[in-house]
């Protein structure tokens, strides 16, 4: 890739299959894509977000601008992890439920819960309350996930006590996110 691509290049190219971009350039590109929309207010239409989408890209780690370590990696797809927005029709205290499945080997764990979007900051809030362990095709666990807020109404929670991730790039291809860790994410849409 040439210095001179834009973010948006980078990042439509890094969400490809061939011709990625470094490591280095697609956090840089991702680092980029979040300050221009930060600085623009940009702000991203919740029904964006619904579907599946493929963990494919993460940063090395809390980055910035100013940090000189560009560190990230592409995930294998051999290594399926995904998340997927859907609107909450059961529960009325949360209008989405997130679901975030990885499988390794014969086995899948697949973790559900209540979320939230807040367009005005992009900034999407969950909590996961549920689990579920497939292995070898047959369902061995289902229950609830131990949790410190359980005598808390989801929507009476602040999205900062929350795990959250902000967008910061909402396309038809991909999204990208920072995490409530300080890591950054880019997801590909499934098809």
């Amino acid at each position: 890739m040439t210095e001179l691509m834009d973010a948006e290049s980078v990042l439509t190219a890094a969400a490809g299959t061939s011709l990625r971009p470094t490591a280095a350039e697609t956090v840089m590109a991702l680092l980029q894509t979040e300050e221009s929309i930060r600085q623009s207010r940009a702000q991203f239409p919740e029904s964006d977000l619904i579907g599946n989408w493929r963990l494919h890209f993460v940063s090395a780690g809390k980055v910035n601008l100013i940090s000189k370590r560009l560190r990230g990696f592409f995930l294998p797809s051999f290594l399926p992890a995904q998340i997927g927005f859907q609107r909450n029709n059961i529960d009325d205290s949360a209008p989405l439920c997130v679901t975030n499945q990885v499988t390794i080997g014969l086995i899948q764990l697949k973790f559900t819960g209540p979320a939230r979007f807040e367009s005005k900051k992009n900034l999407l809030g969950f909590d996961f309350t549920r689990l579920e362990v497939i292995a070898l095709g047959q369902r061995v666990y289902e229950g609830a996930v131990p949790s410190s807020r359980t005598n808390q109404k989801f929507q009476d929670i602040s999205i900062g006590k929350l795990p959250f991730f902000a967008f910061f790039a909402v396309t038809d291809s991909f999204i990208a996110a920072r995490g409530r860790g300080g890591g950054l994410a880019m997801w590909v849409k499934q098809v």
